[in-house]
């Protein structure tokens, strides 16, 4: 694909190993950290930009999906955004990322997202905030659980298929989860260094959720690495068996969302939060994105919104959304009763921001009753 601008399309064999010396310099990797990551997504998922027959910039994209309402929406999934340091500032980054979305739009993909390295330049391409991944950390001692209802069984890795079914089904009750690809779940079940501990919670040889964690030495935290509980025993019985190892370690990391239901659990709030990261969606097509994703059941509506797009102008005008049964169908149209930019509508489809608060930062104009669009877009 090809632009006035830049030269933009699949890396080719012959420059995979230009470029990925290139995104180690420009992301901060040490040498040799690149390239089992690109590995990992596929040499066919790499996309670099050219100047005068060279890479000067790339990224990734990961096929992959987001849980919203309980489906899952087809995603491309952006990491190892890169640029030669040369070329900063030239507009190359913001051409390839829109190159990039011009691509998905083709292969009917519609939506994007990313972890941020940072926020406003990707702002400027049309992403938005979507949702938090904290990782927290907490004394052991402090989560004052003892519960043991549930049965704890160790299992190995090769177990997946049942980790993955009970990730769904947390996935389907949440929003903005991601529907991971295969070699995510290779991440949260392997390491180079240690050996990962996994544990189902059995209620009569049932499954009701599971924990990954990696234990280093007794000066280090319990790294939790996933944990789903699907109902109120297993959570317990999981924390009961995280805080379980305070003899020989003082703290664990989990991670979880701002607002986070294993902490209610707990005894003592004594956590604090060791990292965070937000999530940016991108509404590749506002159409495509509002009908591919589910809603709740209990809601019938009309929306009439007029969606504002400066990067992707098919995104541009008016558009009826209809729900009902869980399902939405949109045509174009209608009367723009609620006014918003197509950055603004990624932080209101996720749930990251209610209509209200949206309205409040300015974002959201318009008539529309925001009642009606919080029951549409709350789950």
């Amino acid at each position: 694909m090809t632009s006035p601008s830049i030269d933009y399309g699949l890396a080719r064999a012959d420059e995979l190993e230009r470029l990925t010396v290139l995104l180690e310099q420009a992301l901060g990797f040490g040498p040799g950290g690149m390239a089992p990551w690109l590995e990992s997504i596929g040499h066919a998922n790499v996309r670099a930009v050219r100047q005068g027959g060279a890479p000067v910039a790339g990224l990734a994209i990961i096929p992959m999906g987001h849980w919203f309402g309980g489906r899952t929406v087809p995603t491309g999934g952006i990491t190892a955004v890169g640029v030669a340091p040369p070329q900063r500032g030239s507009g190359v980054g913001f051409g390839m990322l829109r190159a990039t979305l011009h691509e998905l739009h083709e292969q009917g993909t519609p939506l994007s997202s990313l972890y941020p390295a940072t926020t406003a330049f990707y702002r400027r391409t049309g992403y938005e905030r979507a949702s938090t991944r904290v990782i927290y950390e907490q004394p052991l001692a402090a989560i004052g659980l003892r519960d043991h209802t549930l049965e704890a069984v160790a299992v190995d890795p090769s177990q997946h298929d049942t980790l993955k079914q009970l990730y769904a089904q947390q996935a389907a009750v949440s929003s903005s989860f991601i529907d991971r690809p295969a070699f995510y779940w290779d991440g949260f079940l392997k390491s180079k260094d240690q050996t990962p501990h996994i544990y189902l919670a059995l209620r009569d040889g049932q499954p009701e959720g599971y924990v990954v964690f990696f234990q280093g030495r007794w000066t280090e935290p319990l790294n939790v690495r996933d944990i789903v509980a699907l109902t109120p025993a297993a959570a317990r019985r999981l924390l009961t068996l995280l805080a379980d190892h305070r003899s020989v370690q003082e703290t664990v990391r989990w991670p979880g969302g701002p607002v986070d239901s294993l902490q209610f659990l707990m005894a003592e709030q004594k956590q604090k939060v060791f990292r965070a990261i937000d999530l940016m969606l991108r509404i590749v097509d506002v159409a495509g994105a509002l009908e591919a994703r589910g809603y709740s059941p209990g809601v019938d509506a009309e929306l009439h919104l007029e969606v504002a797009d400066d990067v992707l102008a098919w995104n541009n005008g008016r558009f009826v959304l209809e729900v009902a049964d869980g399902r939405g169908r949109v045509s174009p149209g209608g009367q723009g009763r609620l006014r918003l930019h197509a950055r603004d509508l990624a932080a209101l489809y996720s749930a990251y921001l209610s209509p209200y608060e949206l309205r409040q930062a300015g974002s959201l104009t318009g008539d529309a009753d925001l009642a009606a669009v919080a029951l549409v877009f709350g789950g």
